[in-house]
């Protein structure tokens, strides 16, 4: 399976379409399906998505979904799996194959790209669908059957990682960088197949000890990268997070390299660096930017700043004016 490679692609009603139809040909043309038996009330509803194509993973998110429609087989003849992501309010039922299945927030539908899928869907909010390579899952999980309209419930530790990495990868823009691209599309398909249950060649390559702990690493720095902000981040609030004791997410972090403690600081010195770059065009103060990246005081901001680049914030901001 190849897919062509396309950073975070906004398409919106009223500016990169005209009309709701060519929102619904403009989706299936990326993800290489058609769609008809389209909900009239849609029409009025559903105004734009994302989508985000690797070379082995696709991934595409509505802010409001679409409800009653009829997806063809891929036209590309890929063969791929579909996890279909309900939140919020949202309720996706599907039937394929003359088999029904519903999901509410927290669950995850599965389905194929090979064969015809209805949709009868009623409460349709916030939807994301992952596509993987069937070829490259099927070798690692139980049963084949297992791709045909499945239900996999919220108390899945792996059903709970994948969503979480899917909706963290839609709402980022990466650029074409294969080797990320790559260890992207081997973490959700290792978890894809841990979610629908690894094989004994799934365990013999220890999925659950890789995936699961590459998964929640970046979980863990993502909740890092949205709090820096705060004085008082720490191992005690990434074990809540993350549902884990604080000596796991220790150990997490030591396993990567990079304990975490100098892990928040790191975050914290890079980004104050990129502020102090821009202070010029915004007139934040240095003492507003020490803060704003969670330290305590500017005494403390300067000393982490001259350790790690041997300069002071004042000078890096001179520097950036120069340049």
């Amino acid at each position: 399976m190849v897919l062509p490679f396309r950073s975070k692609t906004d398409v919106t009603l009223g500016g990169d379409v005209a009309s709701f139809r060519e929102l619904c040909i403009r989706y299936g043309q990326m993800i290489g399906h058609s769609y008809s038996a389209l909900a009239p009330e849609d029409e009025g509803r559903v105004d734009r998505f994302s989508n985000i194509s690797l070379p082995e993973a696709c991934a595409t998110v509505f802010d409001r979904g679409l409800s009653r429609f009829v997806m063809s087989p891929n036209l590309n003849g890929l063969d791929l799996v579909m996890f279909s992501m309900p939140f919020g309010e949202s309720t996706l039922t599907y039937e394929q194959r003359g088999r029904v299945e519903t999901a509410e927030a927290g669950e995850i539908l599965v389905h194929s790209t090979a064969e015809v899928l209805q949709s009868h869907s009623r409460q349709v909010g916030r939807t994301l669908a992952i596509a993987l390579p069937r070829a490259k899952i099927l070798p690692l999980v139980m049963s084949e059957d297992r791709f045909d309209m499945t239900r996999l419930g919220r108390d899945n530790p792996a059903c709970t990682l994948l969503r979480s990495y899917a909706d963290t990868l839609i709402s980022q823009d990466i650029q074409p960088d294969f080797a990320l691209a790559d260890k992207i599309g081997d973490q959700l398909c290792d978890l894809a197949a841990l979610a629908l249950g690894a094989s004994a060649r799934g365990r013999e390559r220890r999925l659950a000890g890789r995936a699961l702990s590459d998964a929640r690493l970046h979980r863990a720095k993502q909740f890092i990268s949205r709090n820096l902000n705060s004085g008082h981040l720490n191992e005690s609030q990434l074990s809540a997070h993350l549902a884990m004791s604080e000596s796991a997410v220790r150990k997490l972090f030591a396993e990567s390299g990079t304990p975490l403690a100098r892990y928040i600081r790191m975050q914290r010195l890079e980004r104050a660096s990129r502020l102090l770059a821009q202070k010029h065009s915004t007139s934040q103060r240095v003492v507003d930017i020490a803060l704003d990246c969670g330290f305590e005081s500017l005494s403390a901001f300067y000393r982490a700043f001259r350790q790690a680049y041997g300069t002071t914030p004042s000078q890096r901001t001179d520097d950036a004016v120069e340049a």
